[in-house]
Order: structure tokens, then sequence, then C-alpha cells
């Protein structure tokens, strides 16, 4: 048997009451608005330039991939973009299904390492990340390979272009990765997406698992740290983890290339709109507007701004194109995003 530790134990408890709580929870809110539809054009529109995504896999175990490219029509090169899943999950892409399926559809080719097999497989506790770190880059590794072997018949990363998006255990993974990609022989991230990162709170100190030092990762890199009003840091006893034990190591980036943000929940309309650890993800809580105006808008502007110098004014800073959520169908608009420049970002 593993040494598990029970602060482990405890954090993959709070990953499944989330997903229970939202299956059983009513999601009535104060009117019979309906949310905001997804918006027709810009970050986080549906003006796909390709109607259809391809699906491949390969590794084995914990070292396994998917690589997703964009097809109808397929073009020879594309971003690179890696998306890094939470713990728990242990099989297939569904956390992250539609946030992969609209990135890739924008014109990325997507890579999602396959890091983790079992609660407790390859890593049991954060203080054991590196095994977790190691496994998710042989599956980063793994999918280049696969892409680059067949250059006539596969979209080719570009890697001049490369954006890393990770969520709660994933983010950890993503922080440490990015920040050794000079060694490792990763593509150099040009973007940064950490959504409501954490190590399950282990080895006494908040998020303890991350490098003790980030000035590895580039200073030119655009990069937002997340953390939902009733995610990690709204637990008990967590205030100063998460976004607010990563984001005062980032001293070396400029303050217009990085920001905190925070999500709240709106219960205006019906379904209510939520805040809980996993917003970006596909389970436990559905496709809905905070994907449409905060996850898939934030990562698509960033991308925009890193790599073409447009759209920043959505991506970066205390702007109104930045902060905005949407509106509900009786024009009331979804409360907006928090955004700060450090740390601590506090729930109200």
């Amino acid at each position: 048997m593993p040494n598990i530790h029970p602060a482990r134990v405890a954090f993959a408890a709070y990953l499944a009451i989330a997903a229970a709580g939202c299956a059983s929870m009513s999601f009535k809110g104060a009117t019979s608005a309906r949310p905001p539809e997804q918006p027709k054009s810009g970050p986080g529109g549906s003006d796909y330039r390709h109607a259809d995504i391809a699906v491949d896999s390969g590794g084995t175990g914990v070292n396994a991939w998917y690589v997703f490219q964009p097809t109808r029509p397929r073009p020879a090169s594309a971003p690179f973009v890696v998306v890094m899943h939470g713990y728990g999950d242990y099989e297939g892409y569904e956390m992250h299904e539609e946030l992969i399926r609209h990135t890739v559809r924008k014109g990325n080719v997507v890579i999602y390492p396959r890091w983790q097999t079992g609660p407790f497989e390859p890593c049991a506790a954060g203080r054991q990340i590196e095994e977790c770190v190691t496994s998710a880059l042989r599956g980063v590794r793994g999918g280049l390979a696969w892409l680059q072997s067949r250059p006539s018949s596969r979209v080719q990363p570009d890697l001049a272009r490369a954006a890393y998006f990770g969520f709660s255990f994933g983010g950890i993974i993503t922080t440490n990765l990015t920040n050794r990609y000079a060694t490792l022989g990763l593509p150099e991230p040009k973007v940064i997406f950490l959504d409501d990162p954490h190590d399950g709170g282990m080895g006494g100190a908040p998020e303890a698992a991350v490098d003790q030092y980030l000035t590895g990762i580039p200073a030119t890199v655009k990069f937002v740290c997340h953390s939902s009003a009733k995610g990690i840091i709204s637990m008990s006893g967590k205030l100063d983890h998460s976004c607010n034990a990563i984001f005062p190591k980032l001293g070396h980036i400029a303050e217009s290339n990085k920001d905190l943000v925070m999500l709240y929940a709106d219960d205006h309309g019906t379904p209510r709109m939520r805040s809980e650890h996993g917003v970006c993800t596909s389970t436990p809580l559905p496709k809905d507007a905070y994907d449409y105006y905060f996850c898939w808008k934030q990562f698509d502007a960033l991308r925009s701004a890193a790599f073409d110098g447009t759209d920043e004014r959505y991506a970066l800073g205390d702007t109104p194109e930045h902060r905005f959520m949407g509106v509900w169908s009786d024009g009331v608009p979804v409360r907006e995003l928090k955004i700060q420049k450090a740390a601590p970002i506090i729930p109200e």
C-alpha cells in the first residue's frame, strides 16, 4: 500500500463532493432570465476557422496522450497548445472536452497529456509531484513526436507560438513545466493560463509543490491566474493558497503582462451561474456563459495578444472588455470579473 497522506484524500473528496453537489442542487435563479448565448465573433465566439477536429491518442499508462488537430480545412501548421487536466481524471479527455474542441476549431493544435491513471498513480501527494511532472512531460513529448513524424499528413505545431493551460493540480504541473521549459526542451511559453491551481495542501506551506523560484518562466509571457470565488481560496485556511501563493513569485514578469482574476457566481437568472472549482471544465459544470465569456474568451484573447498583438484589452488589464461577462436575456449584465495586479485576491 502506498503511504497515503490524508490531505490528498481530502482534496480528492472535495472534487467528488463538488461534482455531486452540482448534480443535485437546484439551478433556479432569482428570475426566469436566461444566461448569455455564445457570442458570434471575437474571443470566445463561434466564428470558427475549422468545422471539425481530428482526435488521436498514443502512449500507455501514465505516459499516454491525446492530440487534437483542426480539420475542414486542415492547415499545414497551427499554434501549439497544451491543456493539462486536474487531479482525479483517470481516462479520456471529458474533463476539458469543450475547451479543447473550441480551442482547436479556433485554429490550434492541442496536446492533452494523460498523466494520471488512478488516485495515487503516478504520484500520491503534492510532495511527490515530480512523478506527475515527468508523466506529463512524457505525454507532451509523445504527442509532439507523433505530430512531427508525418509532416505531410499531420498538422505541424508552430512551436514559436506556444500556450499552456492548467487546471487545479494540473495547474501546478503546468507552472513547474513552464518554469523549467528551457532545460526540458519544451516550447517557450508565450501564454500561461492557470485555472484555480492547487496541490492539495501538502507539505504545510501553501502550494509547496510549486518550484521555489519561478524565474524560469519568461518575463515576456502573457500570464493569467484565475481563482473562483467559491473555489480553492474560499475554503477554510486556504486564502494564501492557489493563485495567491503563485503570483508573488512572478515579480520578474511585467505588470502589464500578468493578471489575477476572480470569477463570481450570479444568481440573477435561471439557471444561475456558479463559481465553483472547475468552471472551465466540462464536468461537473456544463458548458455555459462562463465558458464563452471567461474561460474561452480569456484563453483566446491571451493567445491573440501574444501571437498577433491583438485583443489584449480582452485578455489583460482592468478593462471593460476584460471584465465583461455577457448580459442576461432581460438586459442585466452578468457580474463582472474582478481583476488585480497584486496578490492577494479575496472573495467578497
